[in-house]
């Protein structure tokens, strides 16, 4: 299983080798077992932010002699055992020129060998809770030793939300990102799963891993599609006004950052695919909420099926014209697969800091309803199929049936009802058929008296939310 390489935020390409850090490879983040469509409910299942990384290929291998060691401590000063630890070397491209795994053992202590002389090295550590710290541009000295100990310290926030149930349900996975400059002025960079903070509490509080350093940036990414900076150059961390100067952190030391608001969060949504979901060359109306004036956004889509088109639609750019809401079009490609997600990324190009850039990614299930001819004569028939999203369908590996509903109505309909109970939209049910595990499906022949516009409804599950087709019109003649 995969989540293609277009996610919430960026770190530097050392970090996309760290293995089960960056989303490249990470298991999938599937959509969301929730009551409607994530216009409103948001992606209730959906794990927390992870970092991720342009996908860059690795370079030529440039391995010396070097060892590099130290100790992974906790907040606390207790060893982290079990932890992987990535030393590389990147170039000021961020191309990965050499890099070497290792584990830390009980005592916290890790040791790599074959480091290059540089002074562009990056240690990442994972631990088993998913948590990452790392730091770049430091550096390795051939035929060493060097020795780098990591322990963070920790930064406590807090942020006035904005919205209600059952947008609540996401805030105690939020994934959170705090990024630094250290003493000698290396990046630092810090990432923190599920620790646990209230949802109903006003604000919200909790707490993240920070490395040592003065903390420039934190990043609270409460959806895939929305995430509020603290930031010192950044203008929209606190209503509109500049940032505030870089806050210290020590090692197992609590440092507090200023009030957040989520009202004044980056945010992209669909706002005319009410269920986030139909067919392939779909155009979606993509709306921009809360970017400065002059912040400049480009666009990647690509689809989650094996081998999925991708896309950065002609490297179509928008420049913000000032804070509020704005709306862009984007068309799902035609040769997008059907039954899988196609993430449509929005991303600021700008790398700050020298690791971190700004991106939100919202998801649009694609899916088909077909009909074996769309103009027959009266008292022709027609069979309907197409693919919908199955849980653990991954190319040709099957995943787990489930049941579609087929309805139709008589007067025009271009777009699907609003409402899980098609029949309150004047909708009729006309057949109720179960998926193969590859989430094909297929009806019993209809026979249409008059021209009819057909739906197909099917179920959510663990990793796909529940929604619609687009409409297909059977002209009768």
């Amino acid at each position: 299983m995969k989540r293609l390489a277009i996610q919430l935020a960026t770190i530097t390409a050392a970090l996309l080798l760290t293995s089960g850090a960056a989303y490249g490879a990470s298991p999938p983040i599937r959509s969301h077992t929730v009551a409607g469509p994530p216009s409103w409910a948001g992606h209730a299942a959906t794990p927390p932010a992870q970092a991720w990384s342009p996908v860059l290929g690795l370079a030529s291998a440039t391995a010396g002699t070097g060892v590099v060691q130290g100790y992974v401590y906790d907040y606390d000063g207790s060893p982290v055992a079990g932890a992987t630890v990535r030393v590389s070397d990147v170039d000021d491209q961020f191309n990965v020129l050499w890099y070497q795994d290792a584990t830390s053992d009980a005592n916290g202590l890790y040791s790599v060998s074959g480091a290059p002389a540089t002074v562009h090295g990056a240690i990442y550590v994972t631990t088993a809770d998913g948590d990452v710290w790392g730091e770049t541009e430091l550096a390795f000295a051939d035929p060493g030793p060097t020795t780098y100990d990591l322990r963070p310290g920790r930064v406590t926030w807090r942020v006035e939300r904005a919205r209600s149930e059952p947008w609540w349900s996401g805030w105690r996975n939020l994934g959170v990102e705090v990024v630094g400059a250290s003493a000698t002025g290396t990046p630092v960079y810090a990432q923190t799963l599920k620790n646990g903070v209230s949802s109903t509490a006003v604000p919200v509080t909790g707490w993240a891993s920070a490395l040592p350093a003065d903390a420039r940036l934190m990043a609270l990414n409460f959806w895939s599609n929305e995430i509020a900076l603290w930031a010192e150059d950044d203008p929209m961390w606190m209503d509109g006004e500049p940032g505030s100067d870089p806050i210290p952190v020590a090692s197992g030391g609590t440092s507090v950052l200023p009030l957040l608001h989520e009202d004044i969060a980056y945010r992209i949504s669909f706002t005319n695919s009410w269920w986030y979901s139909g067919k392939p060359g779909t155009v979606l109306r993509l709306e921009m909420d809360n970017f400065p004036k002059g912040k400049t956004v480009r666009f990647t889509g690509a689809s989650e099926g094996p081998g999925g088109v991708t896309t950065t639609w002609g490297d179509k750019s928008w420049l913000s014209p000032g804070p509020g809401q704005y709306a862009l079009n984007l068309a799902v490609p035609a040769t997008a697969t059907p039954g899988y997600d196609f993430d449509v990324s929005a991303y600021d190009p700008t790398l700050r800091y020298g690791i971190y850039i700004l991106n939100l990614t919202d998801y649009f299930q694609v899916c088909t309803l077909k009909a074996t001819k769309i103009s027959v004569r009266r008292g022709a028939a027609v069979k309907l199929s197409g693919v919908v999203p199955v849980q653990g369908h991954e190319g040709a590996t099957a995943g787990k049936a489930k049941y579609v509903w087929i309805y139709k109505r008589t007067t025009v309909a271009s777009a699907p009802p609003k409402a899980w109970d098609a029949t309150t939209k004047g909708w009729k049910l006309v057949a109720r058929v179960r998926t193969d595990g590859y989430g094909r499906y297929h009806s019993a022949w209809l026979k249409p008296t008059r021209t009819t516009w057909y739906v197909a409804r099917y179920a959510g599950d663990d990793w796909y939310w529940r929604a619609y087709t687009s409409v297909v019109k059977v002209r009768v003649y």
